[in-house]
């Protein structure tokens, strides 16, 4: 503050001349006295204190109307994005692979996948060449006889002196049946394999979790992917003996592989484990005569087909 020294007026610091008597105060000396305010101070706080407390308090009112305000505003849709993990599928893969390899080297030596879906994967893969083996063989002989049956024509009709003519004597989808056979087979084996973990769970007093025991199953029995492979490979090349022998071995490995689960599988028995192997062997056998009857129809009205289309 400056005080003027003729009339004693108070005026600011920024101050040149006196507002009441016009006196040059520019070489007039600021005092150091400060304003007064109207500030009260309580025993329990400062100003200061005060005012930050007012500040988080103006703060939270506004946070608080900002979220008031995004509540109120609409939603706004998301797009969801779905990619697909490359890594995790590659780690998967090879973990898959690891444990294939596994099971292929010491079959009995049965160790826990890193994912339950590993046994799932191995027997529908085993299905698929299996059906693929199928498709090729049926589609080689529909392939043969058809070229067999115009060669018979076309002889009748250079000896009559009619015009040769080359068509399908027999029309047979072999894509849909063998996906049709691919179903049923499924089916089967889907039931066999429920029976028989009805009947784990029947001669053991621990109940197993389902996907343990297909993975048990499929790492005894994962040997039938190399000959059911093998069976494919067979079919490429017309060995249809070659094929026989494969078809036989891959039954009698799904035979023992199915007793396995029960006889070798540690735990409290309400059952001997010998007793639960005789019923897997029935369910097994009434399995395969259902299978045969299966394949017996198709071949039945394969043949009927065939006939049909001769005498027409």
């Amino acid at each position: 503050m400056k005080k003027c020294p003729k009339c004693g007026a108070q005026m600011s610091s920024d101050t040149n001349f006196c507002t009441e008597c016009g006196t040059d105060l520019r070489n007039v000396p600021v005092s150091n006295e400060s304003a007064q305010t109207t500030e009260t101070f309580e025993p329990n706080g400062t100003v200061e204190n005060q005012n930050q407390q007012q500040a988080n308090q103006n703060t939270q009112q506004t946070a608080q109307a900002q979220t008031t305000q995004q509540a109120q505003q609409p939603a706004q849709a998301q797009p969801v994005r779905r990619s697909i993990d490359t890594e995790q599928a590659k780690q998967t893969a090879a973990s898959y692979w690891k444990w294939l390899l596994g099971s292929w080297a010491h079959p009995t030596n049965t160790e826990a996948p890193t994912s339950k879906w590993f046994g799932v994967v191995s027997i529908a893969i085993e299905i698929f060449l299996f059906c693929a083996s199928f498709f090729t063989m049926v589609q080689k002989a529909v392939a043969y006889i058809n070229q067999q049956a115009n060669n018979v024509s076309n002889g009748l009709a250079a000896l009559l002196g009619q015009q040769q003519n080359n068509s399908n004597l027999i029309h047979f989808n072999s894509f849909g049946t063998s996906f049709e056979i691919f179903i049923v087979l499924l089916l089967l084996d889907a039931a066999v394999l429920g029976a028989v973990y009805g009947i784990n769970c029947w001669v053991f007093r621990e109940k197993e979790s389902f996907f343990d025991f297909i993975n048990r199953f499929a790492h005894y029995t994962n040997v039938i992917l190399i000959t059911n492979l093998l069976f494919f490979l067979f079919s490429l090349m017309s060995a249809y003996t070659m094929m026989a022998l494969v078809l036989i071995l891959s039954i009698f490995l799904y035979v023992l592989g199915m007793t396995m689960v029960i006889v070798t599988r540690q735990g409290s028995q309400r059952l001997d484990r010998l007793y639960g192997a005789v019923f897997v062997a029935i369910i097994i056998l009434i399995a395969l005569g259902i299978l045969c009857a299966i394949c017996g129809t198709a071949v039945d009205i394969a043949f009927k087909s065939l006939t049909g289309g001769l005498g027409n």
